[in-house]
């Protein structure tokens, strides 16, 4: 039930494993979304472990590497496979990847029964679906999980606000790199980092604060978004170059919350029907991914093996050590980031230069990897040139 990432990974995994699935979801091609809009680190690892990376990104262009910057300075360029494309796009791309035998339901669930052998779900215009289990996949929508008598735990109201905009270079027809990353220069701005990538034919930036969304930085961003950019981070354009930003501004507040009452039988929660993490962290999609690969690769098929989903194989999933720890871990990192970016006290600015030569130190070793292997590779390129030639050579001896 949910059509978005998760739920449409999900029905990808278990269907692959010969799974009669259906996915339930409002809409049938996935509306615009301003989520998750770049793709690199942890994530690649993980889609391509689960098969689906080639899918997701075909026709998206790839970058390879990230320049990081920091108060107006350049901190180093670093390899990174990466790729920008809309939160809609990543859905609708999954989307595309569904085979055939999964059966696509649209329309809105208004109520369900659930129990250890059987799910029935009703919706609005009459049609019932049954199933052995039920996944509920519904996002940042909470109306239906409450409706099964779980609720949210509100950790942090509008934990987090994140704007999302264009760029444009000025005096130039393209910033000279694809992807940068560049800190936030005072604490007062409550900014943790901007990410500017490609996203197709444009530059598309992610401001990732912690500003209140009422307040007047987040009202000076949505009215004069060049000029507040510039006032809040003076020192970007010496690191990406002059800029303006162009067309609308969108932004969404992020509230911190966990689910509780979720250990019932024949239903299980995954990605934000679970648990939040703030933006900043990128720990959303990440995380959601965990869920889905060790609930339709690990134990749902000993669930379907033991034919039953009573409420103790349901708690084996949430009781996953990985799950767990992937969980805590994505908490941790959402209240890090804050405190990271907000925190006054020479204890904490003591940390932030720690975290800085830790990255420089972590930079300078990863361009020397790839400057030993690509020394190593043209190494044994002349040696292959010279063995062809010889190849070449014997086989020219040999005809005269």
């Amino acid at each position: 039930m949910g059509g978005g990432f998760s739920g449409t990974c999900a029905a990808i995994l278990l269907s692959r494993q010969g799974l009669r699935v259906a996915v339930v979801d409002l809409h049938a091609d996935y509306p615009p979304d301003f989520r998750a809009e770049h793709l690199d680190g942890a994530q690649i690892d993980q889609l391509e472990r689960l098969g689906l990376l080639a899918g997701l990104t075909a026709g998206v262009q790839r970058g390879d590497s990230v320049v990081c910057g920091r108060r107006g300075r350049t901190l180093g360029c670093w390899p990174t496979i990466n790729y920008g494309l809309s939160y809609d796009r990543l859905v609708n791309m999954a989307r595309a990847m569904l085979p055939p035998t999964v059966v696509r339901i649209f329309g809105k669930v208004i109520a369900a029964s659930t129990n250890a052998a059987r799910q029935q779900i009703h919706l609005a215009d009459g049609r019932r679906l049954t199933a052995r289990l039920l996944v509920i996949a519904t996002g940042l929508s909470p109306g239906f999980a409450r409706a099964l008598g779980m609720r949210r735990v509100m950790l942090h109201k509008a934990h987090s606000l994140t704007f999302g905009f264009n760029l444009q270079p000025i005096g130039r027809p393209d910033f000279e790199h694809s992807f940068y990353v560049y800190e936030g220069e005072s604490l007062a701005e409550r900014i943790d980092y901007i990410s500017v990538f490609r996203l197709g034919d444009e530059t598309r930036a992610n401001l990732f604060t912690f500003a209140d969304h009422h307040g007047a930085r987040a009202a000076a961003f949505r009215t004069c978004p060049t000029q507040a950019l510039r006032d809040a981070l003076p020192g970007l354009a010496r690191v990406i170059g002059e800029y303006c930003v162009s067309g609308p501004v969108v932004a969404r507040p992020m509230d911190l919350y966990v689910t509780e009452g979720y250990r019932q039988p024949g239903v299980v929660l995954i990605g934000d029907a679970f648990q939040t993490a703030c933006p900043a962290a990128g720990a959303g999609i990440a995380r959601a991914l965990i869920d889905v690969e060790r609930l339709c690769c690990v134990h749902i098929p000993q669930w379907l093996q033991a034919n039953r989903t009573d409420r103790t194989m349901i708690e084996q999933f949430y009781d996953d050590p990985v799950k767990m720890s992937s969980d805590a871990k994505a908490l941790h990192d959402s209240r890090y980031r804050r405190l990271h970016a907000t925190q006054p006290g020479f204890s904490w600015a003591l940390h932030r230069q720690q975290v800085h030569l830790r990255r420089r130190v972590h930079g300078w070793a990863l361009r020397q990897k790839l400057a030993l292997r690509t020394m190593r590779e043209r190494v044994a390129a002349p040696s292959a040139d010279a063995g062809d030639e010889l190849a070449s050579g014997e086989g020219v001896a040999a005809q005269r």
